[in-house]
């Protein structure tokens, strides 16, 4: 494993591990808090770690080769995309009375879940398809 990747390593996993103690802890906070502002504040401590996540991958990308940040960056698009036809559609779904609607929020905290899970999945096959070429 090269360095930049092992450096990424050592920030996303500290990162990860951050949100889901802060996950858990929200949720257990809440069910004991009824101020307003305190509550909001609560909810938003998960996206803490998540935004060194997001400092982890942009930094991994920018010391990356030429080919690694092309793939990353060509599956970043095309999960973008990808992730935002899906909820488009969904949305088309539910706006026509196809589905039942879920909440709002239920909807919207699977977006970046989504988009970072398409990421991966198309990650692999942009790096499968550049080792064949």
């Amino acid at each position: 494993m090269r360095a930049v990747h092992k450096r990424y390593l050592r920030e996303f996993i500290p990162a990860m591990v951050g949100y889901v103690v802060l996950i858990f802890g929200s949720v257990w906070m809440l069910k004991r808090v009824d101020t307003g502002w305190l509550r909001a504040a609560i909810t938003l401590l998960p996206i803490i770690p998540i935004a060194f996540v997001i400092r982890a991958m942009v930094r991994v990308i920018r010391d990356q080769d030429e080919l690694e940040r092309r793939i990353d960056l060509e599956a970043i698009a095309i999960a973008g995309a990808l992730s935002g036809f899906g909820f488009f559609s969904y949305g088309l779904l539910l706006n026509a009375g196809t589905l039942p609607a879920p909440p709002a929020e239920a909807v919207a905290i699977w977006v970046m879940p989504v988009l970072m899970g398409t990421f991966g999945i198309v990650k692999c096959g942009m790096s499968q398809y550049y080792r064949r070429r």
